[in-house]
C-alpha cells in the first residue's frame, strides 16, 4: 500500500480539527486551552507543508494565537497553584478554603497586614467599620451590649458588617501580640463586583466562618 497517498498535508488539518473539537467539547478552561494549542501546532505544520512554499502569513497569524493561548494556560495554571507562595502566606492561605489561589493572591494585593502593640479596639459596636478583617492569631475581647466574650484568632471579624453594609454589631479589642489582616471595604466590595466567582467564593468563606462561630456559642446540649 502507498502510504504517500494517506500521509499528506491534510492529514494536519484532520488533526488539528480532532483536537478543536475535543478541546470544545471539554468545560475545563485548561484542558481547552490546551487542546487547542495542539490543534493550533497542528495548523502550523499544515501551512508550512501544504503549498510549494510555506504560507508564512498563516504560520505567523497561527503563531500569535498559539502564543496567547500559551501565555493563558500559564496565568491559569499560576491561579491554581500555590507555588511561589512563602510558608507563612501558605499557613493564611489554608483559612481561606473556598478560594483558590489566584482569589487569595488578589484579595491580598489589597490588604494590609498588621500586629497589635497594645490592647487596641478595631471594630465598635454600632460604628460601620472601615475595613473588614481577619484574625490571624492572638486573642480578643468581644463586648456585645456589655456582654463581653473572649474569643482565638482565625476568625472574620466585621463580616455581618460588611454582607449587610451595616454598622458593626459588637466592639472588638484586639489583645498585644495580635496580627490581622484588614481589607478597606470599597476596594474588596469593587473586587467582588468585577467577579461573581470571587464574590461567591468569599461569600461560602463568611458562611463557613459564621457557622463555625454559631457552633462555638451553643451551649454543649444543643451540639450534642
Amino acid at each position: 500500500m502507498d502510504l504517500s497517498i494517506i500521509w499528506t498535508a491534510g492529514i494536519f488539518v484532520h488533526l488539528a480539527l480532532l483536537f478543536y473539537v475535543l478541546g470544545f467539547m471539554i468545560r475545563d478552561e485548561l484542558w481547552l486551552r490546551a487542546l487547542i494549542l495542539v490543534g493550533t501546532g497542528f495548523y502550523i505544520l499544515y501551512y508550512y507543508f501544504a503549498a510549494d512554499a510555506p504560507l508564512w502569513d498563516a504560520i505567523f497569524a497561527s503563531g500569535v494565537i498559539g502564543t496567547v493561548n500559551i501565555v493563558m494556560i500559564l496565568v491559569i495554571m499560576r491561579e491554581r497553584s500555590t507555588f511561589g507562595m512563602s510558608a507563612e502566606m501558605l499557613s493564611i492561605y489554608r483559612s481561606f478554603p473556598t478560594l483558590s489561589p489566584g482569589q487569595f493572591r488578589r484579595i491580598m494585593s489589597v490588604a494590609e497586614r498588621r500586629t497589635i502593640t497594645q490592647s487596641t479596639p478595631i471594630c465598635d459596636e454600632g460604628v460601620a467599620p472601615g475595613h473588614l478583617f481577619f484574625v490571624i492569631s492572638g486573642e480578643m475581647t468581644l463586648d456585645r451590649k456589655g456582654e463581653k466574650v473572649r474569643a482565638a484568632g482565625g476568625s472574620f471579624v466585621g463580616e455581618i458588617s460588611f454582607l449587610l453594609d451595616g454598622p458593626a454589631s459588637a466592639t472588638v479589642v484586639l489583645e498585644e501580640g495580635s496580627q490581622y489582616l484588614a481589607w478597606p471595604r470599597p476596594a474588596l466590595r469593587r473586587m467582588m463586583r468585577r467577579s461573581d466567582a470571587l464574590a461567591n467564593a468569599l461569600a461560602a468563606l463568611f458562611n463557613r466562618d459564621l457557622a463555625g462561630k454559631l457552633s462555638r456559642s451553643m451551649p454543649r446540649e444543643y451540639t450534642k
